[in-house]
């Protein structure tokens, strides 16, 4: 599928219903409970991915924390529900279609495939030329443009129209096609229905009216940082002021790394970086690299990882792509921040980390209150069966031949 494509599809819904992927911090009726029974909670767990469901039918723990995470969708959904979110003409249009894509897709894998190539461009021709189905497309686009930014002021061309026109016809058709099988009737389609519009709604509820009362102010920040006055900035100067006194007084550089280093990448290695050349590490890092000679140590120099101790060793000019290119090989001790438990996500300051903490102590606090006051009900006791076939093993270390960095290490820029 075009990736443009895609975009519109996402815009309109996400069609893969996954817990662990709801971000709370951004992205039945009003007086019905909504009840799931521990046959629903399975029925749910039997369409998450295998390696999900391994998980799920060996760790109670697991299990739930599904269950919780579950009953927070629906309450948030409830509650969303209750205030007119489902009422505006858009988020209809958005749930009429997150139902046409769960059935359709049921519809599809009942027939042996995820993807509708049963459906041929003839039975789309004659689906748009149907009275008012043109116009559902027209919609589908306007409201595509209208909500995602990737889109808005976009020129479509003709073939990325056509296509997206494949894709919507191929969904409502095989809508059709499993509602007269009589799909949409039965327990799994109407569960994911259900889960698919209480997402949407959720969501919405989330970024349009609880957004701003999850925020951080300064304020609150400022007090979460001085009941942990460790993740102050200020702290990690004075320490770093210290270790730099100690290598400056002539104590061995490579033992006050592994003793005091953040960095998790050269830490063991007595701060040791290796050869690098211009552009391979942050700008102020590399300046005052390169700016040393062989056997300086620098000042404090400070990069969004934290307060580095550099001290050159070597310098050399090597040849590369016919160009002659200078290099350094220097060691460093960094005061900063401990790994995040993510070493994909770009380094925090003390300031962003206290932030994040308020922000996630206020969003529990709403989420908390609102599944004080929701009616839905969740079980917990479910038995999950193992997949057929064994998920695939991932090693978690580096691939072969793949260079390691610690998320401390300013190797950032490339």
């Amino acid at each position: 599928m075009n990736s443009v494509t895609k975009a519109w599809i996402a815009a309109a819904v996400a069609v893969v219903f996954s817990l662990g992927l709801i971000a709370w911090q951004v992205k039945g009726r009003r007086s019905e409970a909504v009840n799931l029974s521990a046959e629903d909670v399975a029925l749910i767990a039997e369409d998450q991915p295998p390696q999900f469901r391994t998980r799920l039918a060996s760790d109670p723990a697991a299990r739930k924390e599904f269950a919780d995470d579950l009953r927070k969708l629906l309450a948030v959904a409830e509650e969303a529900r209750s205030k007119g979110i489902a009422n505006s003409p858009e988020m209809k249009r958005q749930l009429e279609l997150a139902r046409t894509v769960v059935i359709a897709q049921y519809y599809f894998k009942s027939q042996g495939s995820s993807a509708p190539a049963n459906v041929s461009e003839q039975e789309i021709t004659a689906f748009f030329n149907q009275p008012g189905n043109q116009a559902k497309f027209d919609q589908f686009i306007q409201d595509a443009q209208a909500t995602n930014p990737q889109l808005k002021g976009r020129t479509i061309s003709d073939d990325q129209m056509n296509m997206a026109k494949q894709q919507l016809g191929q969904m409502l058709i095989g809508e059709q096609k499993g509602i007269a099988a009589g799909l949409d009737n039965t327990p799994g389609v109407k569960l994911q229905v259900r889960l698919q519009q209480s997402r949407l709604m959720a969501v919405e509820y989330v970024e349009k009216q609880l957004a701003d009362k999850m925020k951080a102010t300064e304020e609150e920040v400022n007090a979460y940082l001085s009941q942990h006055p460790e993740m102050d900035i200020k702290q990690k100067r004075s320490q770093a002021e210290d270790v730099l006194k100690r290598v400056r007084g002539g104590e061995d550089f490579a033992k006050l790394a592994q003793q005091f280093s953040t960095d998790p990448g050269s830490k063991e290695k007595g701060g040791d970086l290796g050869w690098f050349g211009h552009g391979q590490m942050v700008p102020e890092f590399e300046q005052a690299a390169f700016a040393l000679k062989p056997g300086q140590v620098s000042d404090l120099v400070e990069t969004k990882y934290g307060f580095h101790i550099i001290r050159l060793e070597e310098r050399r000019k090597q040849t590369k792509d016919g160009k002659e290119e200078e290099q350094v090989h220097a060691r460093h001790i960094l005061i900063g921040e401990a790994q995040s438990d993510n070493p994909f996500a770009p380094p925090q300051n003390g300031r962003e980390k206290a932030r994040a903490a308020v922000e996630q102590d206020k969003q529990n606090k709403i989420i908390d209150d609102i599944l004080k006051r929701s009616h839905v009900t969740v079980a917990e006791n479910f038995t999950v069966k193992m997949p057929e076939a064994p998920p695939q093993s991932f090693q978690s270390g580096p691939m072969p031949g793949a260079e390691s960095h610690g998320a401390g290490e300013p190797t950032k820029t490339k």
